[in-house]
């Protein structure tokens, strides 16, 4: 038997979250969208444990997809190589993003904090 593990997924509209997250749990990606989209509209918490989620847990590694019958190519400059580069960049940004949005997020509450 194979062990499931949380990842971000690749299959992802902004950090991959509720994509992982709909992979672990076997149902539907637009599911939990929906339902961090409702969850949000009438509590607003999902948005913090949404920025949490996506600051913690790691990505989908590239092997998973090494069984889905696409041929994988060894060249050292092929687009999967471009591709791979490209993902680290855009994590490294998404990373920078989230800090400084927590950042921002710790200004706001201290605003509050001193009322």
């Amino acid at each position: 038997m194979m062990e499931r593990r949380l990842y971000r997924s690749h299959d992802k509209r902004l950090f991959g979250v509720c994509g992982g997250i709909a992979q672990f749990l076997r149902i539907d990606s637009t599911l939990v969208r929906v339902g961090v989209v409702v969850l949000t509209v009438f509590t607003g918490v999902p948005i913090l444990l949404y920025l949490l989620m996506a600051m913690i847990m790691p990505k989908e590694p590239q092997w998973s997809y090494a069984s889905d019958g696409f041929p994988m190519h060894d060249a050292p400059y092929s687009g999967h190589a471009r591709m791979n580069d490209l993902d680290q960049e855009i994590d490294r940004l998404e990373k920078r993003a989230l800090v400084q949005e927590v950042y921002r997020l710790r200004e706001e509450l201290g605003k509050y904090k001193g009322l």
